[in-house]
């Protein structure tokens, strides 16, 4: 047992446990996968560490795959040892916390001990991998509020900033659709505008701003940020297109914007929220903000930088 759960240990040569396992990397593409993909630098680091005399790492954790369940099995003996039972063939090990360790010891034959959890399902593996690693260097904080959005059960009570942040990312009428990262892999990285941890943190802070205002049930506030964000992308087309350029999807453009809305809706409380409301309280920006990553607001950075943005676009407007 470790902890309240029945696990196997054993050990096994490196280079037959990077045959059986497997690292279930994040694809932000298809939202498959919860893991960072692997550093090969480190995996190179490790592999020039593990070969040198008086070298050890703590035991390698696994999660013996439920779906996998015809390629594994453990026999038990009655002084409580066990058999582990693999087809040789099939990848049946997922990488909980080893991927880096393992990943470039295909050919080693260095004896590795490791411990397994057994048929855990994918849910209940994610969990592990978040304890394990949600303080770990370099791992995104993007990815750990990915986590949090698979495993709250109560999501939309818990953290309806996380609800609101994700489905823009996964809704085909939403400006950000596809534009956010989440720190998995993807075939469309240079596309990507701004992180999940800055979207969430965005609308955490609107949220709150907002707090006093009833604008309905989560939906229906979702509905408010994307018809929003649809008319901030009409009123500057040019600068969202070509975003490397620009910095209205970046850090000051995200969190400056999403205060004026929360402006927009303190003052106009008319209700008849849509892309069109929006549009047109946001007309008078289109010849007075010079989005250009060199123009008026080059200089700004961190919170003091959007507290001036968000000042020079709520003048801009008359709010």
């Amino acid at each position: 047992m470790c902890g309240r759960q029945e696990v196997f240990l054993g050990f096994a040569p490196a280079k037959v446990l990077n045959k059986i396992s497997f690292a279930d990397v994040l694809n932000e593409d298809t939202g498959e996968g919860y893991q960072r993909p692997r550093n090969k630098s480190h995996s190179l680091d490790f592999k020039k560490y593990v070969k040198k005399e008086g070298s050890s790492t703590i035991p390698l954790t696994f999660n013996l795959r439920k779906e996998f369940q015809h390629a594994w099995r453990i026999e038990r003996r009655k002084n409580g040892s066990a058999t582990l039972c693999l087809d040789g063939n099939a990848r049946c090990l997922a990488q909980v916390d080893c991927q880096h360790r393992l990943g470039e010891l295909k050919d080693e034959d260095v004896s590795l001990a490791f411990m397994s959890f057994i048929g855990l399902d994918l849910r209940a593996e994610m969990a592990q991998f978040v304890i394990i690693n949600s303080k770990a260097k370099g791992l995104s904080s993007s990815l750990t509020d990915y986590h949090d959005t698979n495993l709250l059960s109560n999501l939309v009570e818990v953290a309806p900033h996380l609800y609101i942040a994700r489905k823009l990312n996964e809704d085909p009428e939403s400006s950000w659709f596809k534009l956010i990262r989440f720190g998995g892999e993807t075939t469309s990285g240079l596309k990507r505008r701004t992180s999940f941890r800055m979207m969430q943190k965005a609308i955490s802070r609107f949220l709150s701003q907002t707090k006093g205002i009833n604008l309905g049930e989560i939906d229906d506030i979702y509905a408010i940020v994307r018809d929003y964000w649809k008319a901030v992308q009409m009123i500057f087309q040019k600068e969202w297109n070509d975003h490397r350029h620009h910095l209205i999807s970046k850090g000051v453009g995200l969190h400056s914007l999403t205060r004026l809305l929360a402006d927009i809706l303190k003052t106009d409380k008319s209700q008849n929220y849509s892309v069109n409301f929006f549009e047109n309280h946001l007309a008078p920006l289109k010849d007075k903000i010079d989005w250009g990553s060199k123009g008026m607001f080059a200089h700004a950075g961190g919170q003091k930088g959007v507290q001036e943005v968000h000042v020079v676009l709520r003048r801009a407007i008359g709010s």
